[in-house]
């Protein structure tokens, strides 16, 4: 009854437009003040001890090394070398963009990110030789959500934070996930242009591939450094995210010289912006799942779902449908944080390891990244491509679709996020 009342007034808020921080500490407040569910001093004690752990730290740090690849001129060098791999080939701008986003998401941890980064460098290129703007926003907007799939991922960290799920094993898990949902973007991709036909006209200067890679090698670099920092046990994924920080003020000032060193502070002025209110949504989250607990919500859970099957292949399918729901109206992270605690056990209970569900949650709420009326996606692709979110959205459904097979094949394949684990 409790749980109910809290959850329809979490939902209350957000259909009031108030921000999902503030939702969720506020339903936190109604079950301390209210309901008596958890002391004031253990509230306050959980809103501290949220945000002070050493892996909390990668968030931060990625989301910076993010902002700088998106200003540093290391997406064009991203998509220099996608091009000279596929640009050949029929829809080879479309897939060099998803190909770039995919290669980007193995630097950056974010989905947001990545569509910033790559489109505003493609969706205007590819409009301008010949794409259907629309199409082309509405690509970029799906393939983004790869960058939290493929490693280093922020989702990742979050559940892994969570579930205290190993975040590096969490990584080397995503590697296939994240390939299999890039290639089914690319069939949709070859599809559509296959049936379209559009008229490409395309006359820069083509370049050998090794030259290509020659000139863009110490941005290809990256994910070789991040990741294999992190696989060869150098160092963990939190200091990884620090070397993200530190190699992409390098590249971004001495190589690419997209950046000027008196412009760096006003960039982490401009991540801090982005940072503070994720570490309060995290806060709230985490109060939120800490009540949620208190109340018994996984052993209602469990039950409940229990009484309407045993099967763990149609259990998995209606948590794939309910995750695609929470994905369209909640914030990813909190998301992670208040369900992860709650599923885990239920789908541990029938076999499934705790970090095939861990992808299985990330790749579901990837594809929120696209769904309305949350879909931050769709909102920085609008606002690069000036195309009504609505045409966006019409036009995302495909990839929708092709991203919604991937997540099948993920979900019932458990090998496929276990190879690398």
């Amino acid at each position: 009854m409790v749980v109910g009342i809290l959850f329809l007034l979490f939902l209350a808020l957000l259909a009031l437009a108030v921000p999902i921080g503030g939702a969720l500490a506020g339903v936190c407040l109604v079950g301390t003040d209210v309901f008596g569910i958890m002391k004031p001093d253990l509230y306050v004690r959980t809103l501290v001890t949220a945000i002070d752990t050493f892996p909390i730290l990668a968030v931060a740090l990625f989301m910076i090394s993010g902002e700088l690849m998106s200003k540093g001129g290391i997406a064009r060098q991203l998509f220099h070398v996608a091009h000279g791999l596929v640009g050949k080939m029929t829809a080879g701008h479309a897939l060099a963009a998803i190909l770039t986003c995919m290669m980007f998401g193995a630097i950056s941890g974010s989905g947001p990110a990545a569509v910033a980064a790559i489109g505003g460098l493609m969706i205007p290129m590819m409009s301008k030789i010949g794409y259907d703007k629309t199409f082309s926003a509405a690509l970029i907007a799906a393939a983004g959500g790869l960058g939290v799939i493929i490693p280093p991922s922020i989702p990742m960290v979050m559940y892994g934070v969570t579930t205290g799920v190993s975040v590096s094993d969490l990584f080397a898990a995503g590697v296939v996930p994240g390939i299999i949902s890039g290639l089914a973007l690319m069939i949709y991709a070859y599809w559509y242009c296959k049936k379209t036909k559009p008229v490409i006209v395309w006359d820069e200067e083509e370049k050998g591939i090794l030259t290509i890679i020659n000139e863009s090698k110490w941005s290809l670099l990256f994910p070789v450094i991040i990741l294999g920092g992190i696989y060869g046990g150098i160092f963990t994924p939190t200091e990884a995210a620090a070397v993200a920080v530190f190699y992409a003020l390098i590249i971004s000032i001495f190589v690419t010289r997209q950046i000027k060193i008196k412009e760096v502070p006003q960039i982490f002025v401009e991540s801090a912006a982005s940072i503070g209110p994720l570490m309060f949504v995290v806060t709230a989250a985490t109060v939120f799942g800490k009540i949620l607990t208190l109340l018994q919500t996984p052993v209602i859970v469990a039950e409940a779902l229990s009484k309407v099957t045993n099967n763990i292949l149609i259990l998995l399918l209606i948590i794939n449908i309910f995750l695609l729901f929470v994905g369209a109206i909640m914030d990813t992270v909190a998301a992670i944080v208040i369900l992860a605690p709650i599923l885990l056990p239920l789908v541990e209970a029938y076999g499934v390891h705790p970090i095939h569900f861990g992808i299985i949650m990330v790749v579901n709420l990837a594809i929120g990244f696209i769904t309305p009326p949350i879909g931050i996606n769709l909102y920085v692709a609008s606002g690069i491509s000036n195309v009504p979110i609505m045409q966006i959205v019409k036009k995302a459904l495909l990839p929708m679709v092709a991203l919604g097979a991937a997540l099948f094949i993920i979900t019932y394949i458990e090998g496929l996020s276990l190879i690398f684990a």
